[in-house]
């Protein structure tokens, strides 16, 4: 009887020792979750331009997306595409994304041959945080960190 019993209350205790490791595991991910939902975020455009073209193709087109504060940023490959009209002589290829404050923004394209891309990251439209301009038909970059909120 008293091998049951110890038996028992070993049981016991492994399966309460096991219930309470898997209710703290959780709740670190829930509340991992929480300060993500709670982040601060900005709305972020990258653009691509292309001078002296009315449209453009542009090959090599990546960029960083997060699609909510909740999600993890993923790497999209955009592979090949289009810039149109802007007007002036200008094509223009933009994309938007979020971006929570600290992390990275980035995208990245190749004009044509003979072409210069120049690239840009705008928080909320219109705070320029990177710009570059490639040389004639090289691959261009923006990458920046979203900066904190002013107070």
């Amino acid at each position: 009887m008293k091998n049951r019993t110890a038996s028992s209350l070993r049981l016991s205790a492994a399966l309460g020792a096991a219930a309470l490791l898997g209710v703290s595991l959780t709740g670190c991910s829930a509340i991992a979750k929480l300060q993500q939902s709670t982040a601060d975020a900005w709305a972020v455009t990258y653009e691509v331009t292309v001078e002296g073209v009315d449209t453009a193709t542009l090959t090599d087109v990546s960029y960083l997306d997060q699609e909510m504060r909740t999600e993890e940023r993923t790497s999209v490959d955009a592979g090949t595409v289009t810039a149109s009209s802007a007007g002036e002589g200008t094509a223009s290829w933009k994309v938007d994304s979020i971006v929570v404050v600290g992390d990275n923004a980035k995208v990245s394209a190749t004009a044509a041959e003979g072409e210069r891309a120049t690239c840009r990251i705008l928080l909320d439209g219109e705070r320029e945080i990177a710009t570059a301009t490639s040389e004639p038909g090289s691959a261009v970059t923006c990458e920046a960190i979203a900066p904190p909120f002013d107070k």
